[in-house]
């Protein structure tokens, strides 16, 4: 059984905590080249699928994104078209379907940028399959890194991948007008959750100020109920669902299994958090959904991770855990009321 080749990457303050998961996982999985940013080249003795398989039922924290390599070439004696051909080579992809040709490079100059090494594949698939060129929504990934001397190149689906997104680099438009950058923590949750907004009626959002993720729920077309000692955004007024009441969640009294979904973003010991968010659960209806953040402080981030998950768990089903593009120094919970 030869050694299968993947890349991973994480946030580049968390990449240790990603491979130690990988290597619990796999006693196998070696660490083959790390770069500065978040990237690391690994090896297993696992075959590609099997490795694939694995990752999905282990579902790490950590990692937000990963490919296989199923080429690796010379940079120095490959130009754009070797590249281009390489990719050429992947005989089982159908006509007309929906490709993301993603390339990255590591640090140092290069012969190529990444757009150029994208538009050559894409034109080669252009007219070697008709396939369409697609960056949110494809159906097959081709994913590329320069790194040093050498080109990578892997085909995955975006399940395989963990993320449709270069890296698991999830980008929303900004704009001036954000109430709080924080919306693009819950906006990037609801995506990789596939939470399904249509099923909710009512949120209570609880250390909501100055209501970057009230606005999101807002624009879902959800009444939302916001708790938080501050102000909230004057904005936030103009919607006919918004309720803000200012006080501290701790002493917050509202009636039993109101709420359809509960929301927290708050920068409180993660322990602490979880006691409110248990206690505040019995405003949840049974089956309700919550969607929390979990800030990680401290050198043992994952034994802190499972001593929290430990408190949810009381009332809660663990749907998934996560440290999304948009997290820092926390990850986010996806959870169920029992």
């Amino acid at each position: 059984m030869g050694n299968s080749t993947f890349i991973i990457t994480a946030s580049a303050q968390y990449l240790s905590q990603g491979l130690s998961e990988l290597q619990e996982a796999d006693g196998s999985v070696r660490a083959v080249k790390l770069l500065d940013n978040g990237i690391a080249i690994i090896e297993t003795e696992q075959e590609k699928p099997g490795f694939i398989r694995l990752i999905k039922i282990k579902s790490p924290v950590f990692i937000r994104h990963i490919n296989a390599v199923d080429y690796i070439i010379d940079i120095k004696e490959a130009g754009l078209q070797k590249i281009a051909e390489t990719v050429g080579k992947y005989a089982g992809m159908a006509p007309g379907q929906r490709i993301a040709v993603q390339v990255r490079k590591g640090s140092g100059d290069y012969p190529y940028s990444p757009l150029d090494v994208k538009n050559a594949v894409d034109a080669v698939l252009a007219e070697s399959i008709a396939a369409v060129p697609e960056i949110k929504e494809p159906e097959q990934i081709i994913s590329i890194l320069l790194c040093g001397e050498k080109c990578y190149i892997g085909l995955g689906t975006p399940d395989e991948n963990i993320s449709a997104w270069s890296g698991g680099m999830m980008h929303f438009k900004k704009s001036e007008n954000d109430i709080s950058r924080a919306k693009y923590k819950l906006m990037e949750a609801i995506a990789v959750f596939h939470i399904d907004m249509r099923s909710f009626r009512s949120a209570l959002d609880l250390g909501a100020a100055p209501g970057g993720w009230t606005s999101v729920l807002l624009e879902h077309g959800l009444q939302v109920t916001a708790v938080d000692t501050g102000d909230m955004d004057d904005r936030l007024y103009k919607y006919p669902g918004f309720r803000f009441i200012k006080t501290n969640a701790s002493e917050l009294e509202l009636a039993k299994d109101s709420f359809d979904l509960l929301t927290s973003d708050v920068s409180w010991n993660p322990k602490n958090t979880a006691r409110l968010i248990v206690n505040a659960s019995e405003y949840l209806k049974a089956g309700g959904t919550a969607v929390v953040t979990l800030k990680l402080m401290g050198d043992k981030v994952r034994k802190t991770i499972k001593e929290v998950l430990v408190l949810y768990k009381e009332v809660f089903e663990i749907l998934e855990v996560r440290q999304l593009f948009h997290n820092r120094d926390e990850v986010t919970l996806y959870l169920r009321k029992r």
